[in-house]
């Protein structure tokens, strides 16, 4: 889509931004702004995410005939400024991080920022913004569906485990990304998607040490 592509140059230079202080701004290489800006790679919607949580930008206005014109301060409040579009809902992002490995964890209930989701996505979903967060993948283990620092979005009000589906559950005081499996006898397995690592087997007395924390109903990854 590179009349996208040119519509985002166009709102860059318009702010007097530079490439590389627009690929500073959201995290990203110089040469990925040049590509994206000449249609040379494809935008996908982790970018889209990054660029309405991090922007006063309507991210509609790029898919409809019609050019971004911000205000002249905009850039000034860059940093700060929450997705404010009226098709969009902000949902925060949390550092913590859930381990799909050997259940390593660096955790904190503190806020680190937002990210936009589209509202209609959401009701269609049935997916109610304030039971939904935004939380990080560390390690290899759910690969392929999920890599090493990939965003999932967590439905904290679904905590009924549920055969074959994809939960965040603490577990020994770790907190692992795995898929359920449900054994007679109130057991349950967590299982990787990568066959290089083990099922994790939970049965009593371990029952009592596993909380299920939601599921993950959608993921993000930045190709």
């Amino acid at each position: 889509m590179p009349e996208i592509g040119l519509k985002i140059r166009a709102y860059r230079e318009s702010m007097s931004l530079s490439r590389a202080e627009f690929a500073a701004k959201l995290g990203e290489k110089p040469s990925k702004i040049q590509d994206v800006e000449t249609g040379k790679q494809r935008i996908n919607d982790l970018f889209l995410i990054k660029l309405a949580d991090i922007f006063p930008i309507d991210i509609g206005d790029l898919f409809r005939n019609k050019s971004l014109n911000p205000s002249a301060d905009d850039h000034r409040s860059i940093k700060t400024a929450p997705p404010n579009q009226e098709n969009f809902i902000s949902i925060p992002r949390y550092d913590v991080a859930a381990s799909a490995g050997h259940g390593s964890l660096a955790e904190s209930e503190e806020g680190t920022g937002h990210y936009a989701f589209n509202q209609s996505w959401l009701a269609r979903r049935n997916l109610q913004p304030s039971n939904l967060a935004v939380i990080a993948v560390r390690g290899d283990s759910m690969e392929p569906e999920l890599y090493d620092n990939d965003l999932i979005l967590l439905d904290k009000s679904q905590t009924e485990p549920r055969d074959g589906e994809m939960f965040v559950v603490r577990h020994s005081n770790d907190l692992f990304v795995k898929r359920i499996q449900k054994a007679p006898g109130n057991r349950y397995a967590l299982k990787s998607s990568n066959r290089f690592y083990d099922t994790i087997p939970v049965e009593k007395p371990e029952l009592a040490d596993l909380e299920f924390i939601g599921k993950v109903v959608a993921s993000m990854h930045e190709w």
